[in-house]
């Protein structure tokens, strides 16, 4: 059934014209249970669009709750675009730089007939602000309790959206890696505010490195789904696009973070699933690697265990 669904998946996409073959009413059923847990609901929905024309029909009942979540999706994509634009705009009144990070940036690359599908989350900026900067930007918003971590400010205009106003970028607990990223991320930081349109976010080549960062850390602490997966493979599309795959490279500087193999493993997916192109793969793909990520998102729910097992320095650094 995952086959299944990584074909439907390349459908929505448009990696591929038709499923192998038509799945059995309960089948249409598992693939929706599926979307749902990987956060693909909208996006999949696209792919059943396309297949009406070779003739294969989602169960009518299934078709009609897929079509109105999907509609859900668009309305809170809208929503989710016009609070981002609000907030990057107060931030520049302030005269403080901000880049729109993963979420809404991350849509952008879906391309006009996708991003909308993309199941939106909260909403992430990078600013050159220092805490203090924030918080007092935070503040003049009416918000009177200011929370903040070691890497970002937590913004309270919205009950139902998250947003966070990141001041440095990190990963995780590993003290000797967020040195290194850290500092490379502090030297090219210019990258990191591109104008692209009306909204201000990484450049092709650093989103890419970014998004490794973020996924890795993510993968680790967090839990991954193909939504995020997703993301990237759409970054890599906007990089090929812009002919600048080759501007940096990406195994020295990954290397140079210690996410190399996780990097590799990252591509093999996009391969496996995705249907990323030879031509868009940054580095050489990594089947062991990939393997064990992709069980592990496929497993729906994060495992210590086996994370330990396969990560056991920067899980060792977890726990404190």
């Amino acid at each position: 059934m995952e086959k299944l669904f990584y074909e439907l998946i390349r459908v929505s996409i448009g990696q591929l014209d038709c499923l192998s073959r038509g799945p059995e009413p309960e089948e249409w059923q598992e693939l929706s249970e599926i979307a749902h847990e990987q956060q693909m609901v909208g996006v999949c929905y696209r792919g059943v669009q396309a297949l009406f024309e070779y003739g294969l029909r989602v169960p009518q009942d299934l078709v009609i709750d897929w079509m109105s979540e999907a509609e859900q999706i668009e309305e809170r994509n809208d929503l989710m675009s016009q609070r981002c634009a609000k907030v990057q705009e107060m931030l520049t009144n302030r005269s403080i730089l901000s880049s729109v990070l993963a979420g809404q940036g991350a849509a952008r690359d879906y391309g006009e007939t996708l991003q909308t599908f993309r199941q939106p989350d909260g909403i992430d900026f990078y600013t050159n602000g220092s805490p203090q900067e924030l918080i007092a930007f935070v503040k003049r918003t009416g918000q009177e309790e200011v929370e903040k971590d070691s890497l970002r400010v937590f913004l309270e205009m919205w009950d139902d959206t998250e947003v966070s106003l990141y001041y440095r970028i990190g990963m995780g607990k590993n003290p000797l890696k967020n040195r290194k990223i850290r500092q490379w991320f502090a030297k090219n930081r210019k990258a990191l505010f591109v104008k692209d349109g009306e909204m201000t976010r990484p450049s092709a080549t650093m989103n890419v490195v970014y998004m490794l960062v973020r996924l890795y850390w993510q993968f680790l602490y967090k839990g991954i789904t193909l939504r995020e997966l997703s993301d990237f493979f759409f970054t890599l599309k906007r990089l090929a696009a812009k002919g600048s795959v080759s501007t940096i490279n990406y195994e020295k500087v990954l290397g140079g973070f210690g996410i190399l193999g996780f990097a590799r493993g990252v591509i093999w997916v996009l391969q496996e699933v995705f249907g990323l192109e030879e031509g868009m793969q940054i580095l050489e793909p990594s089947e062991s690697q990939g393997f064990f990520i992709l069980r592990e998102v496929m497993a729906g729910k994060r495992n210590v265990f086996h994370l330990l097992l396969k990560y056991p320095v920067e899980m060792f650094f977890s726990l404190f």
